[in-house]
């Protein structure tokens, strides 16, 4: 087979756990006759990662901003775009049968959207890894704060997850975590990473004679348990028990209200053991071996994992773990043999496994043979690619769909396909252009409904006046605003779909024939639409963008994520939900997706920007009063109670996004208070020059009066000595 791994870390360049997983996978897979690419970040010794990786093809990420600029608020929906448009060129050249991404921070996100709805990757199939996500890593570190930025990196990974064609675990915990979080259906498979262990005698742990030492090895973090550690040895202490604790991590923000962690574990150290504990800086994983030197134990308290890369690394080395028994850890220990296990967030029974440890030589003998023994076994390479094998090719013939092709065309005398919706009001200047746009759709089976909302501009009536087709109908009424001309749009709408378009905006020439066509081959869709690019003038030249989510029930409240107003709707559903609620005087179209999604309907994104958005200065949106907008978010927030599927975590995305909003106030209220006293400086400093040269001046001057022998013209001799006699230039 054809294997590509898109995973932006590769050891020993960058990451740890990842990045050790993509190298022992490459490797593995190869030794076994696949032909393996791996798609990373770019990292400056990529020579050497190839010459490494040897018979595996590395390739660079190409992370230039060539499109949408300034439409990813952050790296990873960034990242996962570039590594989206890398890896779809690099399968036209290498057609391959698998794709892997990991799901921390959805690497796969636009690759699985751009499958379901583009048609790409027909050939291959997509699968995404557990690793370690968002949102168990908040939930497990007791971080309540959300703001919109780490929750669309959640959302990228659970819509990655969801939209796979194959789910790999490394845990049958993790997978079952997964599943009943998710509600996914029966898609995965469990499959321990593979692991050549290094030889033995390399790094087989020594313990020293005395005191015996216990070592933590990972990030200081409160989901790792490290705090269940501290308790507990001090406990032993308290009974007489003399050993030392070595903790080998970076620091986090995740003690008590995103403090720092060692200051909280160093404030629950009683006094008379402080010097028991000592805490060392973070190191790579590929360190752990020689860091077990000396070690008694190989301690991992963490409240749940699903996976635990150093607890592979250390049963490998013949270290004797004591693990948690929450997650993959309690799969990879068997308990009073290869290792012990404690009972997740009991910090008294974490106590007396670590007793029972560090008093039994005879338990540690028995781990020191057991454990690589268990490991070997456990994440076999052979047997880990007989497996992957076996898997892929079942998952090969049910998920291929045919192509996504053009949408079926109406038979003649039928009703229109899809009718735009065209609210006009002054817009005389646009509205030329963007019917345009709309004649140059690929997909010609259209109406155009233009609602003149009683335009008072005598040369914007003209236009439409001068008009004179057979696909454009003109309705005239009375002001009502948006949502009324929109209302009687739809009234008289004859297609079976509907496309909302301001007249000042356009549609990349697809944009129809793609959106019908996704519809069409995913029944219970209630609206299709793409990405957004901005532009001012042509948008051939386009100044920005914007990604739209689609239904995401909890952030819907939070912030319009699901799309422009400009998005493929099925006639019915707008109807069934009342069409545009007439007493908002903006976000009339938001007002709609939520009625869609509060009955369970949802949308998708077509992973390419078709819809592009007039930037102007006088736009409804950019003249919005700061009242205005929150009035009507209260007034949606009433209107949807039963919206979010889960109040507290839209409620917290709210927070998110006022403290954001707050700190940027702060930060524009104090930024004039700095431009100030650099002006005044500067003034100063511009005064004192002024003031050096006057003095020189006239000093000069004085000197030129009273040399009587220079014949020169007094400018002449004036402007010499002030050459020479200059003050040194001001900054």
């Amino acid at each position: 087979m054809r294997i590509c791994l898109v995973y932006k870390e590769l050891t020993p360049f960058a990451g740890n756990g990842f990045g050790t997983y993509v190298t022992q996978m490459s490797r593995a897979l190869v030794s076994e006759g696949h032909e393996v690419h791996v798609l990373t970040k770019a990292h400056a010794a990529e020579q050497q990662a190839k010459a490494l990786l040897s018979n595996v093809r590395v390739h660079a990420v190409d992370e230039r901003e060539t499109d949408l600029r300034g439409a990813f608020p952050h790296e990873a929906l960034r990242h996962a775009w570039s590594a989206y448009r890398s890896v779809l060129e690099l399968h036209t050249r290498h057609p391959f049968d698998v794709i892997e991404f990991p799901d921390t921070e959805g690497e796969g996100y636009f690759a699985m959207r751009a499958r379901r709805t583009l048609g790409h990757f027909r050939t291959a199939v997509l699968a995404v890894r557990l690793h370690d996500s968002s949102h168990d890593r908040l939930w497990l570190n007791r971080i309540a704060a959300l703001d919109m930025d780490a929750a669309q990196r959640e959302h990228m990974e659970d819509s990655a997850i969801r939209e796979a064609d194959l789910v790999l675990a490394p845990s049958a915990a993790a997978l079952e975590r997964a599943r009943i979080r998710l509600g996914m259906k029966d898609t995965g498979l469990v499959l321990p990473p593979p692991f050549q262990p290094p030889p033995r005698s390399a790094t087989a742990p020594t313990a020293g004679d005395s005191p015996p030492r216990v070592l933590y090895f990972g990030s200081l973090e409160y989901r790792k348990g490290v705090h269940l550690l501290v308790e507990a040895m001090q406990s032993l202490f308290d009974r007489g028990l003399s050993a030392e604790v070595h903790l080998v991590g970076e620091d986090t923000r995740t003690g008590p209200c995103g403090r720092s962690m060692r200051d909280w574990l160093e404030q629950r150290i009683a006094p008379a053991w402080r010097s028991r504990f000592h805490f060392g800086p973070g190191r790579a994983d590929s360190e752990l071996g020689p860091t077990l030197t000396g070690a008694t134990v190989c301690c991992i308290p963490s409240r749940w994992e699903g996976f635990s890369n150093v607890c592979l690394e250390a049963m490998a080395a013949g270290a004797l773990v004591v693990g948690s028994d929450a997650g993959g850890i309690a799969e990879l220990i068997e308990h009073g043999h290869s290792g012990l296990l404690f009972r997740a967030d009991d910090s008294a029974h974490l106590a007396a496994m670590l007793g029972q440890a560090l008093s039994s030589s005879t338990l540690r003998a028995t781990a020191r043979q057991a454990a690589p023994s268990r490991i070997a076994s456990h994440c076999a390479p052979s047997s880990f690619v007989r497996r992957f094998e076996a898997t892929v090719a079942d998952a090969m013939p049910s998920r291929h769909p045919g192509p996504i092709g053009a949408a079926p065309r109406a038979t003649p005398g039928t009703s229109r396909h899809v009718s735009i919706l065209v609210p006009y009001y002054n817009m005389g200047s646009y509205l030329p252009e963007t019917l345009r746009s709309i004649r140059a759709q690929t997909f010609t089976d259209y109406e155009i409904i233009i609602v003149d909302d009683g335009s008072t501009d005598p040369d914007s009536i003209a236009v439409l006046d001068a008009l004179d087709a057979a696909d454009v109908r003109i309705l005239r009424k009375p002001n009502g605003g948006l949502s009324s001309a929109r209302n009687v749009g739809l009234r008289a709408a004859r297609g079976r779909y509907i496309l909302p378009l301001d007249p000042d905006d356009l549609i990349h020439p697809t944009f129809l024939e793609k959106a019908v066509a996704v519809m069409e081959s995913t029944p219970g869709l209630a609206y299709v639409s793409s990405l957004v690019s901005y532009f001012v003038d042509s948008p051939d030249a386009p100044v920005g963008g914007w990604i739209p989510w689609g239904t995401e029930r909890d952030a819907l409240l939070a912030e319009n994520v699901a799309s422009t107003c400009t998005a493929l709707m099925e006639r019915r559903r707008v109807e069934e939900v009342g069409g545009y609620d007439e007493w908002l005087t903006a976000y009339e179209d938001w007002d709609v997706f939520c009625s869609l999604a509060e009955r369970g309907l949802t949308g998708s994104i077509i992973p390419e920007p078709l819809f592009h958005y007039r930037l102007r200065p006088d736009s409804m949106t950019r003249s919005m009063r700061v009242n205005d907008r929150y009035a009507l978010m209260a007034y949606l927030c009433q209107k949807h109670p039963t919206l979010p599927i889960h109040p507290e975590r839209a409620l917290r995305m709210h927070l998110g996004r006022a403290h954001r909003q707050e700190a940027s106030i702060r930060m524009a209220n104090a930024a004039p208070a700095p431009l100030l006293t650099q002006v005044a400086d500067r003034v100063n400093s511009t005064l004192k020059r002024f003031e050096s040269v006057h003095t020189l001046v006239r000093r000069t001057a004085q000197r030129l009066l009273n040399d009587p022998d220079d014949s020169r013209p007094l400018r002449h001799q004036l402007l010499s000595r002030l050459r020479v006699r200059r003050p040194p230039r001001a900054s």
